[in-house]
């Protein structure tokens, strides 16, 4: 079976690129630029299936663009991370870091002001409990900070419900990780709790928040250019990407093309862990040696050390 739709580069992939980036891009990273890349190429690859209302041209335009928004998201974290691992042996990094949150933690949030749980810290151990996964983690080795971030788009209101229990599972999570670094003899000193609002639009009311206008002074570190850097880069790739689908809606040009079913998401990982291992004492072990016994998060997406 084949659906019609435009232009033979149906990918958006550009086989004359010359590798030339806009002012704002070139101080880019390549591996930032490669990601980006890999995530438009997953995106644009992709034969949608065609919706009955709007027709297959119309939802070849559609698909990508319920996508991205996502996606964007996702590379936003990982250039944050990128900014921070980038700035030398300061700081140690890790990211989507999957950690179960007891009930015990949930209800003493729950039941207590924010001010009052700041010297606390909770034992890690068992399966029972909330499955939490901290976006990024950040150890300061120069003022004994542990950061534990949670990254949000902010693009529009994410308010109610959801809002409310991202702030509490990042607040929860905070009490368990200071105990469970401290036991693995890491020297954490405190732990700061902190939501990354990046277009501060997401409704979420946390104790602490940053956006793109602040995350700088912050953290003391420069990681707007990059962040921002990064969005340019796909904001342009997008665009070019986009043209042959767009003439193609408009009926200016058609080819066939094969029509395929929807991709599957995929298959969630295992639990690798129920309980927390005691480590017998000796040298202090990494950030990601102290995470590794903690279980891999779902479909698909592991904790990893981000280097720079």
């Amino acid at each position: 079976m084949h659906n019609e739709i435009s232009d033979s580069n149906i990918s958006g992939t550009r086989t004359d690129h010359k590798g030339t980036y806009a002012p704002e891009t070139a101080n880019l990273p390549s591996e930032m630029r490669e990601a980006v890349d890999v995530a438009l190429q997953e995106c644009f690859d992709k034969v949608y299936c065609s919706d009955e209302l709007l027709g297959n041209r119309l939802t070849q335009v559609r698909g990508p663009l319920d996508s991205l928004s996502k996606r964007h998201g996702l590379l936003l974290e990982e250039a944050i991370a990128h900014a921070f691992a980038s700035a030398g042996n300061r700081y140690e990094v890790q990211t989507q870091v999957a950690l179960t949150v007891s009930k015990e933690a949930i209800s003493l949030v729950e039941s207590n002001k924010l001010d009052r749980l700041d010297d606390l810290n909770l034992p890690v151990g068992g399966s029972n409990g909330k499955r939490v996964v901290i976006d990024i983690l950040v150890f300061d080795h120069e003022t004994g900070d542990l950061h534990v971030l949670s990254v949000k788009r902010g693009g529009g209101a994410q308010g109610g419900q959801a809002a409310r229990n991202a702030r509490k599972d990042l607040t929860a999570a905070g009490l368990m990780l200071r105990n469970m670094m401290l036991h693995k003899g890491f020297p954490v000193l405190a732990v700061k709790k902190v939501l990354i609002d990046w277009y501060g639009r997401s409704g979420i009311v946390a104790r602490k928040t940053v956006t793109r206008e602040t995350v700088d002074a912050y953290f003391g570190l420069s990681i707007s250019n990059q962040v921002e850097a990064m969005s340019a880069y796909m904001k342009s790739e997008i665009a070019d990407r986009m043209v042959p689908r767009l003439l193609a809606a408009l009926g200016k040009t058609t080819i066939t093309i094969e029509a395929e079913e929807p991709l599957m998401p995929a298959s969630s990982n295992a639990d690798i862990a129920n309980e927390m291992a005691v480590e017998v004492p000796g040298p202090r072990p990494s950030l990601a040696e102290c995470l590794s016994v903690l279980p891999l998060r779902r479909q698909g997406r592991q904790m990893r050390s981000v280097e720079a």
